[in-house]
Parts: C-alpha cells; structure tokens; sequence
C-alpha cells in the first residue's frame, strides 16, 4: 500500500481525523489513507491490522489534540500504558525509521520529550504541522504538498481537479521533514481582524522564550490597533521585527515575521519566516512559534505571553 497512516484517539480528535482523511484521500486517491474505524474489516486481529498497515505505508501522521497527552483511564495516563493502541502506533511508526510527522488540531500544543514515555520521546523532536480550523483548508494544502514527494499522485486523479493551495503559499518538504514557508505574492490580501478584537488584543505583552536549540530570550510584543487591522512589533531573539498578516479569529491570534539567517562565510543570507498562534485568554496568549527558511530546521516552540506596561 502506498500512503499514509492516520493515529488519533477517538475520544480526542475523530471528527478531525474524518475530516483530514477525506481531504488526503481526495488528493491522493481512495484508500490511501489507513484508519482503524473504517479500514480494520469485522473479526480482523487489531494488533496485527495496525502492525501490518504501518509496514507499507510511506508516511505516518499523528494527529495530536486537546486531550491526546492527558487521556486518562481508571486514573492512569493512557499513553504510560504499553498496551495503549495509540502509544503503540506512534512508537512503532518512530522505530521504523518512516517520516512520522505531528499534526496539531483543536488548539493543542506540541509535547515536549519529557511528556512523553521513552518509545515516544522521538516525537517531541519532530517538526510539527498545526491545522486550525479558521485556516483548515490552506493549512490541509501545505501538508498535501510536504506529502507529495513521499507519496505521489494516485493514478486516475485529475490534475487540476483538487488544488487546494492558496495565497500562492507553498510548502516544501525534504525527507528530514523541514517544512519550509514561502512568502505569499506580494497582491495576496491580507487578512483584517474585527475592530473589537483589534482593540482587546492592542498593548504590550511579554513572554519567556525558550528556543529549541536550548537559548532562553525575554521576547517583548506590542500590538497596536489600526482601524479593523492589528499593526506591531514582535521580537526574535531579543531582535524587534514588524508583525505581518496579523488577525484575530475568535479566540485566535495569528501573524508572521520575518528574519534573516547567515551562515558564515560568503553564504548570503536567507530569509526565516516566523509564524505565531495564540489562544486569547484574559491575561495571556498561548503561542505556537513555527520557524522556516534559512539554514536550519526548528522544532515548534510553546510559550505564553502575559500583558505587561509599556516600557518607556
């Protein structure tokens, strides 16, 4: 079988693991996608199903939500259990050597090694995907295309019959599984936030930033509201860049900076493209950073920002 595996936990994110197989399954072809509520048959050993699929697959997708780290039962974490189908999924995906690649749905937050039992400490260390719901569709897109070298397309598929990239925003992927941002044409618009939400989210806040490379760094981020549209600075490494494509959907923040990377050398230098999502609480935004471009790979960073006084 070529394609791809999809694990979830049914209690956590079943609806988005329908949703997401049918948008793969459109791209690629029936039956490349292999999840056990439709494609274990009655009577058929689970054990040996899962085991089986994950063997011929090219790729293995985890789909991580609210409640797939702390699921609990009879007061026990699940995943400390060697007999949790989930855990066993992922830790035979990871011991395969396959491309095991984090989907991140519902809000949730990447994990970090020291979350995870030992099979599983390998996923904190792989780059993540986060698919929101706002920007499920674009989101699904970029994941098709970091998919497609590993899979490619199923015969019979009409080339221009499901295109889903928007923005002219692409997603590169190589088999180390660096998923590399491009910058969308400079006529696509810009998204706007409501006028209220702009206003709710304007001001200074501050957040300890630990890098995934192990540097620690004070970030500073001020938000100003320009009519419906949020304006601003946020810092990288301490470094002050102009937020970019800033918007409010509900309780969501996003925006994107931009940096540059030099190697050393006569390398020239390449551009890095910093992509946030914040959940809006009343005193604090939890953030997920995504980094791209340049010379390195990076690992999804978590942090939260708190409001803080202007520095003057």
């Amino acid at each position: 079988m070529s394609g791809v595996f999809l694990s979830y936990r049914r209690e956590d994110s079943a609806g988005f693991a329908g949703r997401l197989a049918d948008g793969l399954e459109a791209e690629f072809g029936a039956g490349s996608v292999f999840r056990d509520v439709d494609d274990i048959r009655p009577g058929e050993d689970f054990q040996q199903a899962i085991d089986s699929q994950l063997r011929s697959v090219d790729a293995v997708l985890v789909l991580i939500g609210p409640r797939w780290l702390e699921a609990r039962i009879d007061g026990a974490r699940r995943l400390d259990d060697p007999a949790d189908f989930v855990r066993q999924e992922v830790a035979t995906a990871l011991a395969s050597g396959k491309p095991v690649i984090p989907l991140l749905v519902g809000g949730a937050l990447m994990p970090g090694e020291a979350d995870l039992p030992a099979p599983l400490a390998g996923l904190a260390r792989r780059q993540a995907v986060v698919l929101s719901d706002g920007g499920w569709q674009g989101d699904v897109a970029r994941l098709v295309a970091s998919l497609r070298p590993l899979l490619g397309r199923r015969p019979g598929t009409a080339e221009n019959s499901r295109r889903w990239l928007v923005g002219g925003a692409a997603l590169l992927v190589a088999l180390g599984l660096a998923l590399l941002w491009l910058r969308p044409p400079a006529t696509a618009p810009e998204p706007v936030a409501q006028g209220g939400q702009a206003t709710a989210i304007a001001g200074h806040w501050a957040a300890p930033v630990k890098y995934d490379w192990g540097a620690s760094h004070d970030e500073v981020f001020e938000f100003r509201a320009e009519g419906s549209a949020i304006a601003g600075h946020a810092s990288y490494l301490g470094r002050k860049l102009a937020i970019e494509q800033a918007s409010v959907d509900g309780e969501w923040l996003r925006f994107v900076t931009r940096s540059q990377e030099v190697l050393g050398g006569d390398s020239p230098p390449r551009e890095v493209v910093h992509r946030y999502a914040g959940r809006i609480e009343a005193d604090a935004v939890q953030f997920t950073l995504e980094s791209g471009g340049g010379y390195s790979q990076h690992s999804p960073v978590s942090f939260v920002a708190r409001r803080v006084a202007p520095v003057r």
